[in-house]
C-alpha cells in the first residue's frame, strides 16, 4: 500500500487520541488513566497482588507499588495479607474506591458514547471483537 499509513501507525494515533481524551475526562476526579485501569481491574477481580497487577499492566513491580501506595494513601484501595501466603499483600478497592470508580465509569461511558458516535452498533461490535482478538493474540505470544 504505497502512500497509505501503516496499520501500526494508525493504531498508535488512535491510542494517542484515546489517552488524550481519557486524561481530560478524568482530570476533575484526580484519577490518572493508570489508576483508573487498576481500579477497574480490582473491581472485576476482587483482590490481586501488586505483582499480578504489574504483569497485567506491563509495568515493573516498583512502578505498580508506587501506584498502589498512592491509591492507598487516598483511601481508594487497601492491602491485606494473603491468607495462603503472608508474604503477599492483596490489593482491593475500598468503599471510597468503589464510589470513585463508579463516578469515573460514568464519565468514561459518556466519553465512549461520544467518541464512537459515528460507529453503527454492528461496526462497534466488530471493532471491539477485532481489538479483543488482537489483545488475545499478543497475550498468547507472551506466554510462550
Amino acid at each position: 500500500m504505497p502512500g497509505a499509513p501503516r496499520t501500526f501507525y494508525l493504531v498508535r494515533q488512535a491510542n494517542a487520541a484515546v489517552r488524550s481524551r481519557l486524561e481530560r475526562c478524568l482530570r476533575d476526579t484526580n484519577i490518572t488513566i493508570s489508576q483508573y485501569t487498576v481500579m477497574s481491574q480490582l473491581a472485576s477481580r476482587n483482590a490481586l497482588s501488586s505483582a499480578k497487577l504489574a504483569r497485567m499492566n506491563h509495568v515493573s513491580p516498583q512502578t505498580m507499588n508506587e501506584l498502589v501506595v498512592g491509591l492507598a494513601g487516598r483511601g481508594l484501595v487497601e492491602r491485606q495479607e494473603d491468607t495462603d501466603n503472608r508474604r503477599i499483600l492483596l490489593v482491593s478497592l475500598t468503599e471510597e474506591g468503589r464510589s470513585t470508580l463508579k463516578e469515573c465509569d460514568r464519565l468514561v461511558d459518556k466519553l465512549e458514547e461520544n467518541f464512537f458516535a459515528g460507529f453503527s452498533s454492528t461496526d462497534l461490535e466488530n471493532f471491539r471483537k477485532a481489538l479483543q482478538e488482537t489483545a488475545a493474540g499478543e497475550k498468547a505470544l507472551n506466554t510462550d
